[in-house]
């Protein structure tokens, strides 16, 4: 949620604040959803526009959680669930700036632009590290304040929110990603060393010691890991005199405001309120909180509430009302259903729901002071921001009600939700999207970087969307949903509402069904060939087939989709799921990869033998087959076809300039993929895994992708540019491709046909087709690659890319 300027003054004043920490040891709470776009921003050198580069994110999520097992840390990660209905008019106006943001991002952009499948892949990640997590039906917060409390541990996230919670706080940014090992020979001599995770104890680098250190193991009386951070508690913002009791925090950080309540709706208590002297270097929302502490110290809970009503128009008192009586609950409350989640005993229930703050505040009346200061000086600061006045002007009307305001959520705290729903949902097998459609019959469709001339991405999956909210209201009432999403070619947004939205006549959910395979073919049913689909399904390996299912649909319902597209996107998923499987270093930095297989690669080229690429018609794909041919891949294939591919993992240089643009067309086309996988990654949940799930970060990666289409699309057959140029050193992966490729072409026949050439692939494609005039008669075949047999063997030995016009010039060379 956020309270307004208090990380920024916590910062600010980090030596007051905060205290050095040693991490280990300990169990630790994580708020999830901020940790995953912390370690998102970490895993990427630069942003880009490109739709997100899973491999690396999933990579350093891993890595993260084996820092902390290195320090005998144990993780319990908590994430967010739906939007709760007060906070809709925030995310509005977060969607209103995304929008706005997709309009005119440029390819050399380093701004954050988060990716759809994210926090999946997040998800995903955390099992692969086997992490213990649960996804709460609503904002996270209370509920990692309230685990914590319980487990007497620290929190881990980077949110203001735990300032004002009564909780151990490690603020994320103070973290470092080194272990050090804490080695104590007695009280006078210890030492720390850096731990090198490549190498064994012995090479630790000694970082500091005290008196003698600690010369051999036998003096070791404790050792221990470690990760650097810092820790806040609240003791270090009341004092140690109490001059803040820890019961007016929650009012305090209303006071400050947050996505719940408008600024403006406090802005005469800010005018209200002076602070003395103060240099003007400091920022106003510095000076507010000064002021607000300073104030909140001459007060009780009830006084310092009645006081701030009286400077609120009273049709705002009831929205502050309600801030105020969430805020206290979340600060009191020891309800906690992720302790029972992670296994823990239940124990009987210390906190209190608390009285109603209407009630408590009609006890008996305290004199109410006036919002004034002990003046420190002549002159006096306001700390109210000048840009928030216009907000509120003295005879303000009622603003018309805004579509979210129509919309009749259930109160979180009454919505009961079904225990198969809840089964699935906490274990945080479906998105968390699924709560706003279920409790709010919301979807709310943040924009991917894509093209705004265009339809959103999404629109390909209304009829999934729509099965889904079928699904999921089957036993309740409510046929409609809305849905908020980008205007076509405007910076806006805009609602749509989808109305008598049920399951098709005659067709019957039963939540408990394992593997409802058949639910699964009425969601396709629009396919006439929708059972051979299904049946061709069964010959691809089990981690394939959903994601090709979700190809077939992408290909049939995209007008733009073309053949180049699937041949980067088959030649993305042979790089991540089986050549980084063969690598033992995945440096994605062409430097650093050479440096370190320099000697390995030259030789490795040295004893090369030509691979033999049969061009006759593949046999048909099946599991056995697929698994026959990744298993012949050998390490020596894997590390000369990585040298190759390494390039599409890079920025491009002439994306890197500032306004840089980029092809949105091919960006768009890929945003509606990925809108595809997240719809059909739920309805696969729902349905209770009739197919296994697709693991993203082992199929997609958003600059490999728009860097291998931008060099393929040039190419008058894609095909054989991945036969001569990207697998010219396996033949094995080859016909891997091609086997992928050949299987959705027999699926979708038309894609053979898909295809987008630029005017120099044609006019190679031309020059296949006519004689040339002159003396010298020139033999014309339809693919000049398979013309081998008259070749000489010194020909056959060299190697020709008839992709590239400059090739015998520079074998000439």
């Amino acid at each position: 949620m956020g309270v307004r300027g208090l990380t920024t003054y916590i910062a600010s004043n980090a030596e007051r604040y905060l205290d050095p920490h040693e991490l280990h040891d300990t169990a630790l709470v994580i708020d999830g959803d901020n940790l995953c776009i912390q370690l998102f921003v970490r895993s990427e050198a630069r942003m880009s526009p490109f739709g997100g580069n899973y491999d690396h994110f999933a990579r350093a999520v891993v890595e993260f959680f084996d820092l902390l097992r290195k320090c005998n840390v144990r993780p319990l990660v908590l994430l967010d669930g739906g939007y709760e209905k007060n906070k809709l008019k925030t995310v509005r106006s977060r969607m209103l700036g995304r929008i706005q943001f997709v309009a005119r991002v440029k390819a050399g952009s380093n701004r954050l632009i988060i990716p759809l499948l994210m926090r999946e892949v997040f998800v995903e990640a955390l099992r692969v590290a086997k992490v213990p997590f649960m996804r709460c039906l609503f904002e996270a917060d209370n509920e990692i304040a309230v685990l914590a409390r319980k487990l007497d541990c620290p929190v881990l996230s980077y949110d203001s929110d735990f300032y004002i919670h009564n909780v151990k706080y490690i603020p994320y940014v103070t973290v470092n990603h080194k272990v050090y090992r804490k080695v104590i020979g007695d009280e006078e001599n210890y030492e720390i060393e850096l731990v090198d995770k490549r190498k064994g104890k012995r090479a630790n680098r000694v970082l500091a010691k005290q008196g003698e250190g600690v010369g051999e193991e036998s003096q070791i009386s404790e050792s221990y890991y470690y990760l650097d951070c810092s820790l806040y508690t609240i003791k270090n913002l009341i004092g140690t005199e109490n001059r803040l009791t820890p019961d007016k925090l929650p009012l305090f950080a209303t006071l400050l405001g947050n996505d719940y309540i408008e600024r403006r709706v406090l802005f005469k208590f800010y005018s209200s309120m002076k602070v003395g002297k103060v240099s003007k270097k400091v920022p106003v929302p510095q000076r507010r909180i000064v002021a607000i502490l300073r104030w909140l110290e001459h007060h009780s809970v009830k006084s310092a509430t009645k006081a701030v009503l009286n400077q609120v128009r009273e049709r705002h008192r009831g929205v502050l009302l309600r801030q105020l009586q969430g805020a206290m609950y979340g600060y009191n409350c020891e309800e906690c259903a992720s302790y029972e989640y992670f296994g823990f005993e239940p124990a009987e229930e210390k906190g209190e729901d608390g009285e109603k703050l209407e009630e408590f505040l009609k006890g008996e009346d305290e004199a109410v002071e006036e919002l004034e200061l002990e003046e420190v000086g002549d002159e006096e600061e306001s700390t109210a921001d000048p840009e928030e006045e216009v907000d509120e002007p003295e005879e303000a009307e009622e603003a018309e009600p805004e579509e979210d305001d129509e919309i009749a959520a259930i109160p979180e705290d009454t919505f009961k939700w079904e225990p198969w729903l809840l089964e699935i949902y906490q274990a945080a097998l479906t998105p968390r999207f699924v709560a706003d459609l279920y409790h709010s019959s919301l979807y709310i469709n943040y924009p991917q970087v894509e093209d705004i001339a265009r339809p959103d991405s999404n629109e390909l999956c209304y009829d999934l969307l729509k099965f889904t909210f079928a699904l999921l209201k089957s036993s309740k009432k409510g046929q409609t949903f809305r849905y908020l999403t980008r205007h076509e070619k405007v910076a806006q947004y805009r609602w749509i509402k989808f109305q008598e939205v049920t399951l098709p006549e005659g067709v019957m959910f039963n939540p408990n069904k394992p593997k409802n395979l058949g639910l699964f073919k009425v969601v396709l049913r629009e396919f006439e060939d929708c059972d051979q689909i299904f049946d061709r399904l069964q010959l691809l390996p089990t981690n394939l087939q959903l994601y090709f299912l979700c190809l077939v649909f992408w290909i049939r319902k995209s007008p733009h989709v073309t053949n180049v597209h699937v041949h980067a996107l088959i030649l993305c998923l042979i790089q991540l799921q089986i050549i980084d499987k063969r690598l033992s270093s995945k440096s994605r930095d062409p430097k650093v990869f050479q440096k370190n297989q320099k000697s390995y690669l030259e030789a490795q080229k040295k004893s090369f033998q030509k691979p033999s690429h049969e061009l006759a018609d593949p046999a048909p794909i099946s599991k056995h087959s697929f698994k026959q041919l990744t298993s012949a891949v050998t390490k020596p294939e894997a590390v000369l076809t990585y040298e190759l591919t390494l390039p599409h993992f890079g920025i491009a240089e002439r994306h890197q300039r500032r306004n840089a643009e980029f092809d949105r067309a091919t960006a768009h086309t890929f945003a509606e993929l990925q809108a595809v996988v997240l719809n059909l990654l739920s309805l696969n949940a729902l349905l209770r895994h009739p197919l296994e799930p697709a693991r993203v970060h082992e199929l997609y990666s958003g600059l490999f992708l728009h860097n291998a289409f931008h060099t393929m699309k040039s190419r008058a057959d894609p095909l054989e540019y991945v036969r001569s140029t990207v697998f010219r050193y396996s033949g094995t992966l080859f016909q891997i491709h091609r086997a992928l490729y050949g299987w959705l072409v027999e699926t979708v026949p038309d894609l053979a046909e898909c295809r987008t050439l630029t005017a120099k692939a044609k006019r190679q494609l031309r020059t296949k087709e006519v004689v040339k005039k002159g003396s010298t008669s020139h033999e014309v075949v339809e693919n000049d690659c398979v013309e081998r047999e008259n070749s000489s063997d010194e020909q056959q030995d060299e190697f020709n890319d008839l992709n590239n016009q400059f090739s015998q010039l520079l074998m000439a060379s």
